[in-house]
Order: C-alpha cells, then structure tokens, then sequence
C-alpha cells in the first residue's frame, strides 16, 4: 500500500509539473520572429505537396517554391531549418510523407551539414530541438529525440523548458511574443523581420546584399573535414534512399552553389565534391554539384549573397530560374554533363579571369598589427596593392597607400573598422571593413 501511495505522488507531482512547465516553455520560447515556426505552420496546411527540397539553410535561402510551383506545374516546398542536420532531414521526410503523396525529393548535400559530428557526440542541441518541437508525429519525434543525441541528454530533450530550446528572459523579447499572442499573428504562422521577407512554402529572401568585392574575413576557415563524415550521416543518408524507394518518390541529390571565397577559404573542395559524387554513385544516383557550373548554366555576383554561402533576395530569385530551368530537363542531359558542369573546382579555378574573391584581415595576437591576405585563383601577389584606412568614429587614418606590404600597424589604443581596398595591376578589386582593437 505504501509504495502505491508513492507511486501516486511521483505520478501527481510529474502531471502537475508538465501541466505547469510546458505552458510556461511555450510563453518563454522565442520564436515569435523565427521561419521555422512560418514554415511549419504551411508545412501542415498544405492541400499538397508534390516536390519537396530538403537540407539546411541554403535549402530556406534557396528555391523561392511560389515560383518553381508555378514553373513546375507541381505543388513545390522547403524544408529547410537552421543547421539542420540530415536525421532531422530524415524525421521531416518520414513526416512529410505520412501527410503527403511526395513525387520526388531534392536533397542539398552541404559539406557544413555532411561534415557534423557523430549523433551521440553532440554537444549543442538547438537545431534538433527546433525540428522535434515541430514534428506531430509522435512516433517519428521520439525516435528522433531517442537517436539525436546520447542518453546524457535524454532528461533536458524530453522536458519542455531545458537548455538550447530557445528559452529567453530578455523582456523585450517577451513582449513581443506577447503582442504577437494576443494580436493573433503567431497563430497565423506571421513572420517580421526588418531584414528578410517570408515569401511562403520555407523560403527566406534576405534583404542585405555583400557589396561586389566586398567578401572578408577576421580569421582562416579550416579545410572541410572530408575523413570526419560518420557513419551516422552515411546511414541517415541510405534510410533516406530507402524511404524513397518504399514510396516511389525519386531522389535527386545536389549541391547548392556558395561564393567562391567561401569554397576558397576551405582550400579542399574537391576532396568533397570526390567524397559526394563517389558516394552517390555507389548507390546509383547523379550527383549535381552547382558549385561546379559552367557560366553558360550558372553565375552568381558577390551581391547575389547575404553572406558568403547564403542567397539573398535577389540570388534566390536567380538561383530558382536555374534550379527549376535545369531539373525540368531544360539542361539535364545524364551523359552530358560535362557540358554544363567542371569536372572539379580546380578545373572552375583555372577557367575563371584573375580574380580575388576576397581578403582574410587578421588581427595578430598582441593587438598591435593586421594581416592581409588575398583570397585569388590564380593572381599573383606582385600584382596586387592596397590602401589601408582605419575608421574610428568620425576619425578617418590613412595607414597605407598603394602598397605591396601584407602587414600594416594599427593605431595604438584605438577601436573601429579597418577598410582595406585592394587593387590588381592598379584596378580596384575590393572594399573589406573589419572590426578592430589594439593595443
């Protein structure tokens, strides 16, 4: 009797505490400005969906699925969450198709995405909780909050408030989601931003746009970790083809085009791109890799880029004519390929005019100094110059004119941007600001 008695505390307390905490989580998330929560919203509310573009973020900064619905002829939607990794890719596609007959399934192959660590090492879990807290399957989300993660996690994945689940005190914040609660905006699905638009169907248009030349960097990017991508993902990837294939839903597996002073800063993107087309064809798929279009198929500006692997607006727009134009049969020619497509990046490199994509500013230890350090294809270093300014507020100091030298001094005891502007056989190539702070 007594251990009946406990078991009916433990019971009471544990239906108490969820009946308290789990209105209280949904107060205190912020996500009153989030896509994801948009997206969503539609995700459950469509009358259909025959295409479905899968992945991370290039995936919601890519296709604008309004468009390519109407270019296609087919009902077309994104999937894409913020950094979403490809087991979360996995419980959305299980979900999508118990809701839907799905025709045929894009899959973005992101290095960023296919390079993450193994599901049981993971330490930060927000974008997994982002995608669990949006699946209604309940079968599918446990499965996915059971494999996302090691047991050491498993007290914090199933409590409603817990870390990494967008919980926020900040009372601005709070008032916000207030005001959308009560004006009824966030039961809409409503996305505000004053920076990027929520076009529907999970697709993002950025409003900022990179100045032509203006790529940089306040520190070196590592080379992509190729000999690190687990088995994990490599599994995901073939339950993915399985689920396909149970479902007569054609898989297509691509990559989005990034700038190339993103690629560039990697140095080894053709150990990828070799990692990716090997992989896919062992299993009997056509690996497209958009990062090696030929001009005539693809070409993106600087200002095409909110940052160096996004699209914004206007390259969304330009990316969607090409992706609908070329997987609508328009290009695609399987034995063909090598007519719109490199046979690797080092090939893209060598066929491209002198060019820097853009410049690495790097601040050296002791504060006093900064390297420069052009990002090019194939441009020698004699040919290129710089001027150098640092702006501290209203101060504006010239640090070097027209000059070959890669090292300059900082300003002692000042704080601001330095602008460098570069120059290749005296032509102005780049306009980079980074934030600094000497010593």
């Amino acid at each position: 009797m007594k251990k009946i008695h406990v078991l009916l505390k433990i019971i009471a307390f544990t239906v108490i505490f969820f009946l308290l905490t789990i209105p209280l989580a949904f107060l205190l998330k912020d996500d009153a400005n989030s896509y994801a929560r948009s997206l969503f919203y539609e995700f459950y509310r469509q009358e259909k969906i025959d295409y479905l573009i899968c992945g991370a973020s290039h995936v919601s900064h890519g296709v604008e699925a309004n468009i390519a619905s109407q270019k296609f002829g087919k009902s077309v939607f994104n999937t894409g969450t913020p950094s979403q990794k490809i087991d979360g890719t996995y419980a959305i596609l299980k979900q999508a198709v118990k809701l839907y007959k799905i025709e045929k399934v894009f899959l973005e192959l992101d290095f960023a995405i296919t390079c993450a660590p193994a599901f049981f090492e993971r330490t930060g879990l927000t974008s997994e909780y982002i995608v669990a807290s949006r699946i209604k399957d309940f079968s599918i989300k446990i499965d996915y909050l059971l494999n996302c993660s090691s047991p050491k996690h498993y007290f914090n994945s199933f409590l409603p408030i817990g870390k990494d689940k967008l919980i926020t005190l900040n009372p601005s914040l709070l008032a916000e989601k207030i005001i959308s609660l009560i004006a009824g905006e966030y039961f809409k699905g409503t996305y505000h931003s004053d920076d990027a638009e929520y076009s529907g169907k999970g697709c993002l248009l950025d409003l900022d746009e990179v100045i032509n030349g203006g790529f940089s960097n306040y520190s070196k990017e590592g080379i992509i970790q190729v000999s690190k991508i687990t088995d994990d993902w490599k599994n995901t990837v073939d339950k993915i083809i399985e689920l396909c294939r149970e479902n007569d839903i054609e898989l297509i597996l691509y990559s989005m085009p990034c700038s190339d002073f993103y690629l560039n800063e990697r140095g080894n993107y053709d150990e990828y791109y070799s990692f990716c087309r090997n992989f896919t064809s062992e299993r009997g798929f056509t690996y497209y890799d958009f990062n090696l279009a030929r001009p005539d198929l693809f070409s993106a500006l600087d200002s095409d880029y909110y940052d160096d692997n996004h699209f914004n607006k206007k390259g969304v727009y330009k990316w969607t004519d090409c992706f609908c134009d070329f997987f609508s049969a328009k290009y695609i020619e399987e034995n063909n390929l090598e007519k719109y497509f490199y046979s690797s990046y080092a090939e893209k490199m060598a066929a491209q005019l002198d060019r820097i994509f853009g410049l690495y500013m790097i601040t050296s230890d002791d504060k006093k100094s900064m390297e420069i350090i052009p990002l090019a294809n194939h441009v020698a270093s004699n040919r290129i110059t710089y001027d150098v300014y640092a702006v501290c507020g209203s101060e504006k100091m010239l640090l070097a004119k027209n000059s070959s030298q890669t090292t300059v001094e900082l300003p002692a005891g000042k704080s601001g941007k330095i602008r460098v502007i570069s120059y290749m056989d005296g032509i102005k190539q780049n306009d980079c600001s980074e934030n600094f702070a000497s010593f």
